[in-house]
């Protein structure tokens, strides 16, 4: 007798910043019965070797898309801006059609070797929640991220980086009330010193293939 197994649902994680799927695996879940994916074929894990999740035979109904730990905000240095978790509602249409969410590194996750971005922190009042947008100076801005409750965030702005007549990458920055006004920025430092000199407004340069630490005076 052969027993068949019907896919309900495939969902995958990406990285906000690369596109690309988030490649540590996580405690993905079903709300409710609390269903887990079926394992890879090796079984030592769920996270298939495209980066998705499969469920199996999950009951109908609406269902959240449980991805990191009880009572965790973040998870493997990941986190999700919006405050519920996404959900889907069983049966899908097209069971096959990849479902994909979106997930940003914390302001603490490690970045690989060799990569280019910004470990910032704002300084002022009300520095927590602020949208935080960077790009290369002269290109619309077209990722973002949030400060957290220190005002941290890491940006890992995507693509090629083209460097100036110094060797630097030119970059701007934005913060934002989410839905509101500017905040501007007053000037930045980089710690340590060393790593670039001091700049007033939101302009400034990075050395490329580092992670530049750099604090940012709010107005």
């Amino acid at each position: 007798m052969t027993v068949t197994h019907v896919l309900s649902l495939a969902v995958r994680f990406l990285d906000h910043f690369s596109g690309r799927p988030v490649p540590q695996e996580l405690p993905v879940r079903l709300s409710g019965n609390h269903a887990r994916p079926v394992r890879r074929p090796d079984g030592l894990g769920a996270r298939q070797a495209d980066g998705s999740y499969r469920f199996l035979g999950a009951e109908p109904g609406t269902r959240r898309i449980l991805w990191r730990d009880p009572f965790q905000r973040s998870q493997s240095g990941w986190i999700r801006w919006e405050a519920a978790d996404p959900e889907v509602t069983l049966p899908l249409a097209t069971p096959a059609q990849m479902i994909e969410h979106e997930l940003w590194p914390t302001a603490g996750a490690e970045v690989a070797p060799g990569t280019t971005g910004v470990r910032g922190q704002l300084r002022g009042a009300d520095a927590a929640g602020l949208e935080i947008r960077i790009a290369r100076q002269g290109r619309p801005f077209d990722r973002m991220t949030r400060s957290d409750a220190a005002g941290e965030f890491l940006f890992l702005p995507p693509g090629a980086l083209p460097l100036d007549a110094s060797g630097r990458v030119p970059l701007t920055i934005e913060a934002r009330i989410p839905g509101g006004a500017i905040r501007p920025i007053l000037s930045g430092s980089f710690l340590p010193a060393t790593a670039g000199a001091d700049f007033a407004g939101p302009n400034f340069t990075i050395l490329p293939q580092t992670v530049a630490r750099v604090i940012f005076a709010l107005a």
